[in-house]
């Protein structure tokens, strides 16, 4: 194993090297700037309209870069729900549409991971949501008129299963004894 990672060592050092002499200078990553906006959507069914802008520091937009849209929720402790992602445009914009659960107030998160050449940022803004969604509701099951009959018909069937064999147990037990009645006045008789 300490082979491996001598080698690995010397690789690594030698790459390194090899950069520099070559004249090739490792560039820290760019700061960069998201900010967010909320605004209603065109069609009041939508919600509303998160906007990111993801701009270097030296003004230029970062494009094609993923960001990440979070609600900030209470479910045991504050917690980050994720809404979605998007990815930037050419004008480092990435919208997304989001209609919450519920009315009233809501913190909204943005976040960009990071990428070669450009750190990790995040932006915040409030929603004061005044359209939510419909609360869920659940369609019955296709079959749901039929299948709730089903237990009282099973249970009548087993109930009737149960009597015939009752009856043929009785049959039965009554045959065997006027059986053993007619032996025994054959046998005195």
């Amino acid at each position: 194993m300490s082979k491996v990672r001598r080698l690995a060592a010397v690789c690594g050092l030698s790459l390194i090297v090899s950069l520099l002499l070559a004249g090739v200078a490792v560039a820290a990553d760019q700061r960069a700037v998201l900010f967010l906006e909320t605004r209603p959507s065109a069609k009041p069914e939508q919600g509303y309209v998160l906007a990111a802008r993801l701009v270097a520091t030296d003004g230029r937009p970062v494009n094609e870069a993923t960001v990440r849209f979070y609600d900030l929720v209470e479910f045991f402790g504050a917690r980050e729900m994720l809404i979605g992602s998007a990815t930037t445009d050419g004008q480092g914009i990435a919208t997304l549409t989001y209609l919450p659960a519920q009315l009233g107030p809501r913190a909204i998160v943005a976040k960009f991971a990071g990428r070669a050449g450009v750190a990790a940022t995040e932006g915040r803004a409030s929603l004061a949501a005044t359209v939510a969604a419909q609360p869920y509701t659940v369609e019955p099951a296709p079959l749901s008129a039929f299948s709730s009959k089903v237990p009282y018909a099973v249970g009548a069937i087993v109930l009737a299963v149960w009597a015939l064999i009752g009856f043929a147990l009785i049959g039965t037990a009554r045959g065997v004894m006027t059986g053993a009645r007619k032996e025994g006045k054959g046998q005195t008789a």
